[in-house]
Order: structure tokens, then C-alpha cells, then sequence
């Protein structure tokens, strides 16, 4: 048995959605300049790096993040999806792009696009893939248990698409009850990892639209 992160460091060189706000870290005290201890500030955006997107960030009535519970971040039954999308002109995942499904007990389902090679690159925010809306209820049919996607792209919206992402994001987490993480890394994993359990543990803020994620497997390759 082998523990990963799955999820990214937070740090000035990620790049954010749209290539807009990124986090901001600075020394509030340092030992090195006389101060008894040495600690940190940071200010960053909700939908930054690894996070998870919660139905209210795309409806007024839609559960926040104080709606969950500790268990609903947990996941044993879990699937990975491969679907190479480097080379691909269209980036938007449909449904004829899903399937076979091999566990349909599973409560996750990590889509694994390959752009979490492309992390660095100006491309994964500009032109990283993106879903459809109508993906959402074709995932539900072949997952009936689903209750969460995690992928690598920086969003479920396509930078190239973003009127088309609004809708999607409405489609999964309103229409589908679908929680979404985005900006997952998943290099270290694929089809050979055998997944045991995911512990996805959301920073916990009072009635948030979205909050930063600290993503760990327990896998067996």
C-alpha cells in the first residue's frame, strides 16, 4: 500500500483560471530579522489550485460548503478514466467520450486527461479541456452511485468556451448533484493503480462557494 497527494502545493507558480488571481504569500514575522518566531499571511481566490467547486458557486439556493459532512469526502469505491486530450482539436468531453465503465459502485471518478503533464504551461489554462453539459447525466447513468468528478484541467469550463462552461458547471452541480474538483494532479497515477480509498479534505469555511483541497489516495501499483 502506497499513500499520494494527488493534490498541488499552493504557491505563486500555479497559474489560475484565466490566467487571473493567484495566491499571495508573505512573511509577516521572520527570525531572521530579530522576530521571535517566524509566521505567514496569504490571500488567495476560493477556486484556486487543487479545489472543489460546491452547488452554490453557480446557485443562490445551492448547498455551500458548511452542507457536508466529514464522510461525504471520503470515497472507497472510486474509477479513473483515461482520455488523452494533448493532441485532440476539441477539448470539450462529451458523452460518447465515456465508458466502458468497469466499477458502477463508484461514489468518484478521477478524469484523467493528461494535462496535468502540461501543468507549467501557459496551455493548461488557455486551452485545457472542458465538459459538456449534457456529460453530466450520461455520468450518472453509467455511474448511479457518483457523487463527485475530479479531474486535471484548471476547470470544468473551457477557457474557449466559457458560455458553454457556465451551463456546464449548472448541469453537474445543480441538475446532477455532482460535486466538481478541479486542477487535480494526476501524474502519479493510471489505469494500473489499483485505488483503495481518497480522502478529499476541503478547508473548512463557514458557507463557501468553493474551497482549496488537499487531495490523498491509498493506492496499490
Amino acid at each position: 500500500m502506497k499513500t499520494l497527494f494527488l493534490s498541488y502545493e499552493l504557491s505563486n507558480d500555479l497559474s489560475g483560471y484565466g490566467g487571473g488571481d493567484r495566491i499571495e504569500i508573505e512573511k509577516s514575522r521572520s527570525m531572521c530579522c530579530g522576530d521571535t518566531s517566524n509566521n505567514t499571511v496569504f490571500k488567495m481566490p476560493t477556486h484556486f489550485g487543487t479545489h472543489i467547486d460546491f452547488p452554490f458557486h453557480f446557485s443562490s439556493e445551492g448547498a455551500k460548503s458548511s452542507s457536508y459532512l466529514s464522510q461525504d469526502f471520503v470515497f472507497e469505491e472510486v474509477e479513473l478514466l483515461e482520455l488523452d486530450l494533448r493532441e485532440r482539436d476539441s477539448k470539450i468531453i462529451e458523452p460518447a467520450d465515456l465508458g466502458p465503465t468497469v466499477n458502477t459502485k463508484a461514489r468518484l471518478l478521477f478524469i484523467k486527461t493528461f494535462y496535468c503533464e502540461v501543468r507549467d504551461s501557459h496551455l493548461y489554462w488557455e486551452n485545457g479541456p472542458g465538459f459538456a453539459p449534457e456529460t453530466a447525466a450520461a455520468l450518472k447513468k453509467l455511474y448511479p452511485a457518483l457523487e463527485a468528478i475530479a479531474f486535471d484541467s484548471i476547470s470544468l469550463t473551457n477557457f474557449q468556451n466559457r458560455p458553454l462552461g457556465r451551463v456546464a458547471h449548472k448541469s453537474f452541480l445543480i441538475e446532477n448533484n455532482l460535486l466538481i474538483i478541479e486542477d487535480v494532479d494526476l501524474k502519479l497515477i493510471s489505469k494500473d493503480t489499483e485505488i483503495k480509498e481518497v480522502i478529499i479534505a476541503p478547508l473548512r469555511m463557514k458557507d463557501c462557494d468553493g474551497a482549496p483541497a488537499t487531495i490523498i489516495a491509498k493506492v496499490e501499483k
